[in-house]
């Protein structure tokens, strides 16, 4: 396994610093290794004060690293001062040829100094010219050249400046420019942009979460460029998916919840695979409703309806079979997905729901099964829900399930005017709902 090693101060919180590198390592699987170069007090609204590591603890941690933790790579972040930068150069020279990625924090956020002057200084002497990539945002950039960097002709001559004090590459983080976004790559040859839409959110930790991406591709085997892009697309997801911790204050992001969410939204389309499968194989045409019908799995903690996957071309009867048309996919039913919402509610944990024709013999099994069902009357709804386009499902689920104590297995209604009578059988996962129906079939 690839081991990497993050120099950085530590932020309680987990939004930044060598927790944050380390959750990055750990999602691109490798094994992280950390030293604290500051204890950084900070949370949701910003850095409240900084207490260094005591030299002493610093240099033994750096000493034992070095003794007794070969690492493929190192990613450096917020150094506190200039003693702090000179024991780092001259670990980092003892090494060897490694990937080192520095992203050179001088201040957080909310304007508290993270490095010294003196500090800025030797950092640009002594690592930067054994460093693969430097990482500066727009302010930082700034203070390393001596200029104000404001504008994207700004950042490719801020680019060629430090490209000349020695990393063999600069990513200049344009997210202080008026308008979009846009992130610089230059390698001494060329120079790349990735062009990004503005969120509506202030992100903590961003700058800590990219230049570990960066670090821990180049490290995976990833020419720089090439680590540059994937981080950016990397961030893309990271952002979009960004959290808060509490009501207000910074958002946060997370590269294992990430991660984790994309495995929940394979085992979610793999079980609907199998379920349709079945469904087919088993061929309960009896069960298949005059309007077809349709069966939706949600992932953990869905938040809409495209968190939840159904089959786009619906499931119906031809010549006496059972045919599905199309993959199931997330976003492709509204209808079902706002029931699985509105249930989920409720209970959370019951996150898969099929449309199934209404015969009262599937009633009366589902009651010899000892199911729970319940009835709800769609002559009940009010007017305003009734008119308003795909609001009478979610509403009448919410409004039967509120004096429910445990989870129906069946919410059934007897149709309306132009409403056909339909029996929702509810589950915990398709495979599960496809178990019921065998229950329940006529």
């Amino acid at each position: 396994m690839k081991k990497i090693l993050t120099i950085a101060g530590y932020d309680p919180s987990s939004g930044a610093g060598i927790t944050k590198d380390l959750d990055v390592f750990s999602a691109l699987g490798m094994h992280g290794i950390s030293i604290p170069t500051c204890l950084v007090l900070q949370g949701p609204h910003g850095v409240q004060d900084v207490y260094p590591i005591p030299y002493a603890h610093f240099f033994e941690m750096i000493d034992m690293a070095k003794k007794e933790l070969p690492v493929d790579g190192i990613k450096i972040g917020a150094l506190w001062n200039e003693a702090c930068v000179e024991r780092i150069t001259s670990f980092l020279s003892s090494l060897g040829r490694i990937a080192v990625v520095v992203d050179p924090v001088i201040e957080s956020k909310n304007g508290t100094r993270l490095l010294t002057d003196e500090g800025l200084k030797q950092l640009i002497k002594g690592i930067f010219p054994i460093t693969d990539v430097v990482t500066p945002n727009l302010p930082e950039a700034s203070l390393i050249i001596g200029k104000d960097v404001k504008t994207l002709e700004d950042m490719k001559v801020c680019a060629k400046d430090i490209f000349d004090m020695g990393p063999g590459a600069v990513v200049v983080k344009g997210g202080h420019l008026a308008g979009e976004p846009i992130d610089l790559f230059f390698d001494g040859e060329a120079f790349t942009t990735w062009k990004k839409r503005r969120i509506d959110r202030e992100v903590h930790g961003t700058g800590c979460t990219f230049s570990s991406l960066i670090a821990a591709f180049i490290v995976h085997g990833y020419d720089k460029k090439e680590a540059f892009l994937a981080s950016e697309e990397v961030m893309e997801d990271l952002l979009a998916g960004s959290y808060r911790i509490n009501i207000d204050g910074y958002f946060y992001t997370s590269s294992g919840i990430f991660n984790s969410r994309c495995a929940d939204r394979w085992g979610v389309l793999q079980a609907m695979k199998e379920a349709g499968e079945m469904l087919c194989r088993l061929n309960m045409v009896e069960l298949i409703p005059a309007v077809q019908m349709n069966m939706g799995y949600a992932i953990r903690d869905a938040g809409g309806t495209e968190d939840i996957a159904a089959f786009p071309g619906r499931i119906f009867v031809n010549s006496g079979k059972i045919l599905i048309k199309g993959e199931p996919a997330f976003g492709a039913s509204s209808h079902v997905a706002r029931m699985i919402l509105a249930y989920m509610k409720y209970y959370p944990h019951i996150r898969s729901c099929v449309s199934v024709r209404y015969d009262r013999m599937i009633i009366e099994k589902a009651h010899e099964s000892t199911m729970n069902v319940l009835f709800f009357d769609r002559k009940n709804e009010p007017e305003q829900i009734r008119e308003a386009e795909g609001r009478s499902l979610d509403f009448l689920t919410e409004e039967a399930l509120k004096e429910e104590s445990s989870p129906p297995d069946i919410i059934y209604d007897l149709g309306d005017v132009g409403k056909e009578p339909i029996i929702r059988l509810f589950a915990k996962d398709p495979l599960e709902l496809i178990k019921k129906m065998e229950m329940i079939r006529p």
